[in-house]
């Protein structure tokens, strides 16, 4: 498990949830500096930690260890993980997230 590729993960995933470091680090109990340590790669977490903050960001754990909720078997270097699709739709407007409901299902039978 490479930490800096952990923080960066968790980096992300705190800024598209529109959280500051302050803000995540009282949802979890720890300091703010803390969080700093861990999105940087300089600190670990225990387990309880870890799934506390999965928990806040609403991301699975191999998301954030691996950076795949697939198993790397499956994993297309082209095809964004569930997590990344569930994060972009999360940051539209219901009204566009209508819209490409609306567009999916015109196209998904057209899908192989």
């Amino acid at each position: 498990m490479n930490q800096i590729e952990l923080g960066h993960r968790i980096r992300q995933c705190r800024k598209m949830k529109h959280l500051t470091q302050e803000k995540l680090a009282e949802l979890i109990s720890v300091s703010p500096h803390y969080i700093y340590e861990v999105e940087k790669g300089l600190k670990s977490m225990s387990l309880a930690t870890f799934i506390d903050l999965c928990t806040v960001l609403n991301v699975s754990t191999d998301y954030l260890l691996f950076g795949t909720t697939t198993l790397p078997a499956q994993v297309d270097d082209k095809s964004p993980s569930l997590d990344e699709l569930s994060v972009l739709l999360e940051n539209l407007s219901p009204q566009k997230r209508d819209d490409l409901a609306n567009i999916l299902a015109t196209l998904l039978p057209y899908l192989k």
